[in-house]
């Protein structure tokens, strides 16, 4: 059940808290049974107390009164399962629960997916270039350098692999798994890595 205070967990209070009472439940039991039967109870027959019963099983959504008479509404606590349902997760790190192991998706579509999301929160949701950035004196070094391109975040082995770790038992798997997919580019020396390949916007398949 959800926490307290949700709409879910409200409206299955309200519904608990009409049938606790015993008038109450006796007054539901006959109208249900008498429902049943065809032969539906009439609220207009209540004496004062069932009329104030009554209204409390019908602001808690689980009886009805027709124009035959009054009716269960067995719809409610369907209505109720479906309020509480956790929603489901979509979001890479579906892929990364108690199931998984901490380990890749066998699927390498899912792989990717949760590649790109992992080397995106290290590198722009941390935002700082870290301890691997480079200095000014190195921002028009080549290609082969071991600074990596100017303009661009950059962090150390370690930097990532602590970062990733947040997220995995095994963070230096799947910093290998980046640099083999060519998402992340490393140094020569392997002293950096800088992100090459950004992670597709929402909505676009990653390709299998």
């Amino acid at each position: 059940m959800k926490d307290p205070g949700t709409a879910g967990s409200s409206r299955w209070k309200a519904a608990a808290a009409a049938l606790a009472d015993s008038r109450r439940l006796d007054l539901y039991g006959r109208i249900i049974t008498a429902a049943g039967q065809g032969e539906p109870l009439s609220g207009r027959d209540l004496d004062r107390a069932g009329t104030k019963s009554l209204d409390v099983l019908m602001k808690a959504g689980l009886v009805r009164d027709g124009q035959d008479g009054l009716h269960p509404v067995p719809e409610v606590f369907s209505r109720l399962l479906a309020a509480d349902r956790a929603p489901r997760d979509e979001s890479p790190l579906r892929h990364l629960g108690p199931s998984s192991s901490g380990s890749l998706p066998s699927k390498r579509a899912d792989r990717l997916e949760v590649l790109h999301y992992l080397a995106g929160e290290v590198f722009s949701r941390y935002g700082a270039l870290g301890a691997g950035a480079q200095g000014p004196e190195t921002a028009d070094a080549g290609p082969g350098s071991a600074a990596g391109p100017p303009g661009r975040a950059r962090l150390t082995e370690a930097e990532v692999t602590g970062r990733l770790a947040a997220f995995t038992t095994d963070p230096a798997m799947f910093r290998r798994a980046m640099v083999d997919e060519g998402i992340l580019r490393r140094s020569p020396d392997g002293s950096r890595y800088w992100l090459t390949r950004p992670r597709p916007a929402d909505g676009i398949e990653f390709a299998g």
